[in-house]
């Protein structure tokens, strides 16, 4: 305030003197145009130049001032949208988290075009859509922002292929997932929902297929894992029918990684899937090498199921490994049935009563109970159910 002041004061006290400096003169200006002819004082015609560019330059402000207006307006009206629709965008997202899904929709319409974040309005509105089981303008939005932001096209497919897993659309997320691992094929989250689908909808080569990128990209933990190999893995076993051969079954069995080939579970199966398909020697065989290599009570569990030819192979085989492991409760059982496969019923009966002294198992004592009952010994099969109760509770 004081500046302006003082630059009046001295505007004000220059103009007194160059007026009284130019009084003083006496000079004039003479201007001669034709027959015309102009005289004035040289104060005067100072004067009138500073009006005249005055003028002028009050003349181009204005004319500028006016050009710009247009343009000006624009800016202004511009500036005014973008505020409205980052409001509508703040109101949408209330309104979605809160569950007013058509509000939200209602204030997403037209805001994209007008918005500073144009993929933001089309994912909210994709999202809304869903909500209110509008799948075609679901997907119309997921279009547009697909196209308002070329380098978010994996984060738009994601969401995509989420929304149609939500509501249980498998195949087409199946197909949206099969497009994302051709864009991200390391994506954990595209891994992810692919498992999720082909699991929905019972795909079990296509799930054995993706085990190994699983597993790689530790995309899900690996309990899940496991529990989806040893499904795909019985799967593929029953795929095979009644009529499967021991090469059909090898087969499947090679396709398991060489880290889950030693899991006792599905060796056993394994086994057994041999066993039924009529290959007891070659399942016995097999079986023998595993025991040699590593104990494993789940497959002397097996062992005692198998029913070599003849008979007493198995048998002998038994009491060779009792010879090492006399106390083995286990193995006990596994050789009383070995006994039973041969009639050998006194042998069964001795190594049964061994193994139930040695063990809790109610499926000892379930086998020792029956046993005693073929044999004529109610009071001793009693004990032995009422033992095999016992264990059951715990």
């Amino acid at each position: 305030m004081m500046r302006r002041l003082l630059l009046m004061v001295v505007v004000l006290v220059g103009s007194v003197a160059a007026a009284l400096w130019f009084d003083r003169q006496n000079g004039f200006v003479l201007i001669r145009l034709g027959e015309l002819t102009v005289q004035a004082s040289l104060f005067i015609a100072v004067l009138g130049l500073a009006v005249a560019w005055a003028a002028v330059t009050l003349v181009l402000w204005i004319i500028r001032g006016i050009s710009r207006t247009p343009s000006g307006l624009k800016e202004r009206w511009d500036n005014r949208q973008l505020v409205r629709s980052r409001e509508h965008l703040v109101d949408a997202l209330i309104e979605l988290a809160e569950g007013r899904y058509s509000d939200a929709r209602r204030h997403l319409s037209g805001t994209a075009e007008k918005s500073e974040l144009p993929l933001f309005s089309h994912l909210l509105s994709a999202v809304a859509a869903q909500r209110e089981d509008d799948w075609q303008a679901r997907d119309e939005a997921l279009a547009l922002a697909d196209q308002a932001e070329p380098r978010a096209r994996v984060a738009v497919g994601l969401l995509q292929a989420q929304l149609q897993a939500e509501v249980r659309q498998w195949e087409e997320a199946i197909a949206t997932l099969g497009w994302l691992r051709e864009q991200a094929p390391r994506n954990h989250r595209v891994l992810t929902l692919y498992a999720q689908a082909l699991e929905a909808v019972g795909d079990d080569e296509g799930l054995a297929n993706l085990l190994p990128e699983l597993r790689r990209e530790k995309a899900l933990p690996e309990e899940r894992i496991v529990r989806i190999e040893a499904h795909a893995f019985e799967q593929a076993l029953l795929d095979l029918g009644p009529d499967a051969t021991a090469r059909d079954l090898e087969a499947v069995w090679k396709r398991l990684p060489r880290n889950r080939q030693a899991d006792s579970l599905l060796r056993a199966r394994y086994l057994r899937a041999l066993m039924a398909a009529g290959c007891p020697a070659h399942a016995l065989q097999l079986l023998k090498r595993w025991l040699k290599a590593r104990w494993d009570a789940v497959l002397v569990d097996v062992f005692g199921e198998i029913v070599s030819d003849p008979p007493h192979q198995a048998y002998e085989q038994a009491q060779q490994w009792l010879n090492e492991r006399p106390e083995d409760a286990d193995l006990l059982f596994a050789a009383a049935r070995q006994a039973m496969h041969c009639e050998l019923w006194g042998q069964a009966r001795s190594y049964l009563e061994a193994a139930a002294a040695r063990s809790d198992r109610s499926d000892i004592d379930q086998a020792l109970a029956e046993l005693y009952e073929q044999l004529g010994e109610s009071d001793q099969a009693r004990l032995a159910y009422r033992s095999a109760l016992d264990h059951q509770r715990g």
